[in-house]
């Protein structure tokens, strides 16, 4: 608590302008800038506040832009074309699978060939 008090006053000190404490209050403000970053980092954020249209990458950190900037309705999907990118209704054109059902079975691997069916080997590729 006393610590915060401290950064509270020291914060409230470095936006006074005009005098020979800029630099210091602003080293002050980047320095608590640097640190609230971090601590968003730590706890599984982003290091900065994302934007409207923009969702935090937890993997990297970083801020990304959803597709058609989250524009679009439920109904409509997000496609790219010569027009640019704009919202379309109807779901995403995509090819989707479904899973294997147990009772499947893989095919036979193939048999390997002989070797009178392989090609013979040139003189000069020879070691």
């Amino acid at each position: 608590m006393r610590l915060a008090t401290i950064a509270c006053v020291l914060s409230a000190l470095a936006c006074h302008t005009g005098s020979s404490n800029t630099l210091a209050g602003a080293a002050l403000m980047s320095s608590l800038a640097l640190g609230s970053s971090a601590v968003s980092r730590a706890g599984g954020g982003c290091y900065a506040v994302c934007q409207q249209g923009e969702s935090c990458n937890a993997r990297t950190g970083f801020c990304e832009p959803l597709p058609c900037r989250g524009q679009c309705r439920s109904d409509e999907s997000c496609e790219e074309g010569f027009f640019g990118i704009k919202c379309v209704p109807g779901p995403a054109l995509s090819v989707s699978s479904g899973a294997v059902p147990a009772s499947a079975k893989a095919p036979a691997p193939p048999k390997p060939s002989s070797d009178s069916a392989r090609p013979p080997v040139p003189e000069a590729a020879r070691p």
